[in-house]
Order: structure tokens, then C-alpha cells, then sequence
């Protein structure tokens, strides 16, 4: 018998369950992978997922999310899942550390005295606000950086509101300087697959402040999904 005529003739919410969640996996798997990679990224999976269960009825898609819902809620199931996103995050933000020297070259990361010319502030107030997390240094293990305190150039940028950079780095909470920079640089699914620091421009913004003040609310709360989901685990390389 074909998978096609099981398919058809096997309707309960078991089978449904069974088979489009192996279709998910297996169609992520094989489609979604950029070269290079070897751990399925989410929105090929969601993609994957969305398409093996294209066409059932609702109520069998309940069934299915349900199922899926139970399955990763199980201890050795959520253990396992923390400790291999744990490990994804700890090779994210171990070669963001290494790219030290291109952002250093490129302008991105810029030492205490270039921001302090670029916003006009002093150095003991960019201390300040550095100790009330509203501005963050990027760690020395980074390469390149060494015993210099580098900051992320976009605090020094026009096209962002200082205030809203600052109410997010705040949001961030503790976690390391590496961490914060990748959670304004890198696109999240959360967001619409945008970075933070996009939503955040202020150049060409329609909608006036209270959709801007919405996109920050939107920007916050994906801060505090992100700092949940990091290593509480301080890096190194």
C-alpha cells in the first residue's frame, strides 16, 4: 500500500498526527537547510509543517497541534529541545565574537571616545547609562577587541530615537553585550522576520508616534522572549 493510499484511507487524529508531523520534519529537512547548515532552521519547518497539512480540516488540525503540543511539553522532550537550542545559541554568538575585527573595520563597533563625539555626551555619562544597562560594551573575549571598550555604532546613529535603543538594551536585562548586539542586528521570526534595529528607524516612519510606539512595544516583547531563551551562562571563547 502507497503512503498516498494510507494517507487517504487512514483519517484518524493518531494517523493525522503521526504522518504530517514526519512530513514536516522530513520536508524541513531536506528543503530548508542552507548550505552549510546542519540543524533545521524554524521557518523552514513552519513552512514544512504548513504544507503537510495543507487541506485538512480544522478540527484534525487541532488534533495535530494539540499532539505536537503534548510532545514537546514532556520532560525528557523539553530537556532534550533547551539543551540543543542552548547549543545553537552558544555557536551563534561564538562567531559573532570572532567577526570582532570586521565590525571593528567596518564601523559598526566604535571605541567610547568616537560615541561620545558622534552624540556629544561625556564619558562618565556613557558610564552611567552603561551601568543602567540603557547603552551595552561588547565583551573583550571578542576578537579585536582586547582591552578597549567597544560600543554598537547604531547608538551614535540618527535614524534611531535614543531613548527607544536605550528602553530595549534595558529590556535586555544583564545578558551579555554579544547577545544584545545580535538581538538588534539579526532578523527575528517574531517580528516579521526583521531586526529590531529596522523597526526601530525613525527615518521615513509613517503612522506618527503611536504606531512607532506600538513597533517598540512589539520590539520589547521580543527582547523578553529573547532573554528568555539565551544561556543564562556567561561566554567565552
Amino acid at each position: 500500500m502507497t503512503i498516498a493510499t494510507f494517507n487517504y484511507e487512514m483519517t484518524s487524529a493518531q494517523f493525522l498526527s503521526s504522518y504530517c508531523i514526519f512530513s514536516a520534519a522530513v520536508g524541513a529537512f531536506r528543503a530548508g537547510l542552507p548550505p552549510g547548515r546542519t540543524d533545521a532552521d524554524s521557518k523552514a519547518v513552519a513552512n514544512a509543517f504548513k504544507a503537510a497539512t495543507t487541506g485538512l480540516a480544522r478540527s484534525d488540525l487541532a488534533c495535530i497541534t494539540e499532539y505536537l503540543h503534548w510532545v514537546t511539553t514532556q520532560p525528557e522532550c523539553f530537556a532534550n529541545n533547551r539543551t540543543q537550542i542552548y547549543a545553537t545559541e552558544f555557536r551563534l554568538d561564538r562567531a559573532m565574537g570572532r567577526r570582532g575585527p570586521e565590525l571593528i573595520d567596518d564601523g559598526t563597533l566604535i571605541t567610547a571616545t568616537e560615541l561620545c563625539l558622534r552624540t556629544g555626551t561625556s564619558e562618565a555619562h556613557l558610564l552611567k547609562l552603561v551601568r543602567e544597562r540603557k547603552v551595552f560594551t561588547m565583551p573583550h573575549w571578542v576578537d579585536g577587541v582586547f582591552g578597549d571598550d567597544y560600543y554598537p555604532a547604531f547608538f551614535a546613529e540618527s535614524q534611531y530615537d535614543p531613548a527607544c535603543l536605550a528602553a530595549v538594551s534595558k529590556g535586555l536585562l544583564g545578558i551579555d553585550g554579544v547577545r544584545k548586539f545580535r538581538f538588534f542586528t539579526t532578523e527575528h521570526a517574531d517580528l516579521g522576520n526583521q531586526t529590531p534595529l529596522k523597526i526601530l528607524e525613525t527615518d521615513g516612519a509613517h503612522g506618527g508616534a503611536v504606531e512607532y510606539e506600538q513597533r517598540l512595544e512589539q520590539v520589547l516583547l521580543a527582547a523578553k522572549q529573547f532573554r528568555r531563551r539565551v544561556p543564562k551562562t556567561r561566554l567565552s571563547l
